[in-house]
């Protein structure tokens, strides 16, 4: 039999998980996030005008359910002021903790829009958004 985490404690995954300091940073090697993928399997991208994202827990929105989903407040926006360093490409994003620089997810951009790259007044918003439910 398949272990079932009731809904209720899906919350409190989510909120141990989201509770760190989290920062949201864009990676330029040709990376594909997998089960085996750690902070250095990325390279974050620099220059252009380029700094990562504070993420905070209170600017989360965790609505509890089958499945516990949690929305950021507001979407991140990058916003270039000329092409980043090489090699100037931008592949996804990944979101790292601040105590420990450990990977807690990772994301690679659809194939239509990858690599992207960024030019004076470039844009990239992202919403972050979580999805928490016991599969069996």
């Amino acid at each position: 039999m398949s272990l079932v985490v009731p809904d209720i404690q899906e919350l409190e995954v989510i909120d141990t998980f989201l509770t760190p300091a989290l920062t949201m940073r864009l990676y330029s090697n040709n990376a594909t996030p997998d089960h085996a993928s750690t902070a250095s399997s990325f390279t974050e991208i620099s220059g252009g005008g380029y700094t990562g994202k504070a993420l905070t827990f209170a600017n989360w929105t965790i609505t509890a359910g089958a499945p516990t989903q949690a929305i950021y407040n507001s979407a991140q926006t990058f916003t270039f002021t000329g092409a980043t360093d090489a090699p100037g490409t931008i592949y996804g994003y990944y979101v790292t903790r601040n105590s420990d620089g450990k990977l807690m997810w990772a994301e690679r951009f659809p194939s239509a829009v990858v690599p992207f790259s960024p030019v004076a007044g470039s844009i990239i918003r992202l919403l972050p958004t979580i999805t928490v439910e016991s599969e069996f």
